[in-house]
């Protein structure tokens, strides 16, 4: 993490002494575009007393996972520093686990599987709202960005990936129904650039921040939702 944040910081470097030197543009009044981001996703474990054997256990098997959130922003310019924002966007949050031994089994002529591994998908409409401060104008726009987001629960998935002692390999789709909030809020900070393509056409380069603030699920264990996220989009501007 220290060692992406350290390249971004020096690409950014050239962007912002070009913007500082460049004239100063007025941003457009509004602007529409569609936004794709990868996500690295994860989640922090909350519980009490009786539930803390569960969450120690899960932080020892589960791990990180990449997502990806895609959908399409509106966005207005109250000032020529302050724009307000909204997105809708779908996603695809969750965790892996590590692959573990399931063991042997003393049957003959039955397939025994050695390692086993989960992929938990779950599936939000995503609603943020967000502020925007612009650093710098120009050309190359510098932001900075945060806001909330409201989190629609879709629905879940979990991929079951098996490797068996003789080198095989086999995949299903399972699906579990644990108490899932039907609403999730979050919080969300990032910083951005802005690259005026034309008069009317603009990319947006925007690594995010993401946290819950309410848990995902009603359960003993508490499950908070968090990602780190780079949206990239082309917005029409009006």
């Amino acid at each position: 993490m220290n060692k992406f944040l350290s390249t971004f910081l020096f690409l950014m470097v050239p962007c912002i002494v070009y913007c500082t030197t460049g004239d100063s543009i007025k941003p457009e009044k509004a602007q529409i575009g569609i936004i794709l981001s990868p996500d690295y996703c994860y989640r922090t474990l909350k519980a009490n007393a009786d539930g803390k054997w569960m969450a120690d256990m899960l932080d020892t098997m589960e791990i990180p996972k990449f997502g990806y959130s895609a959908g399409f922003n509106v966005a207005y310019a109250a000032s020529p520093r302050f724009t307000v924002e909204a997105e809708l966007l779908f996603s695809n949050k969750g965790e892996d686990t590590k692959k573990y031994n399931l063991g042997n089994t003393s049957f003959p002529n039955v397939q025994t599987s050695s390692k086993i591994a989960y992929r938990k998908n779950y599936y939000y409409l995503d609603i943020p709202l967000k502020i925007n401060y612009y650093l710098l104008t120009g050309k190359v726009k510098l932001f900075l960005t945060t806001g909330v987001s409201a989190n629609i629960f879709l629905g879940q998935s979990t991929l079951i990936t098996t490797e068996y002692n003789d080198g095989g390999e086999s995949s299903y789709i399972g699906k579990t129904q644990p108490s899932f909030e039907k609403v999730n809020i979050a919080f969300l900070a990032g910083l951005g650039l802005n690259y005026d393509l034309t008069e009317r056409y603009s990319l947006k380069f925007e690594p995010i921040y993401k946290r819950s603030i309410n848990s995902i699920i009603n359960a003993p264990v508490k499950s908070y939702l968090y990602s780190i996220g780079i949206n990239l989009g082309i917005a029409y501007n009006f």
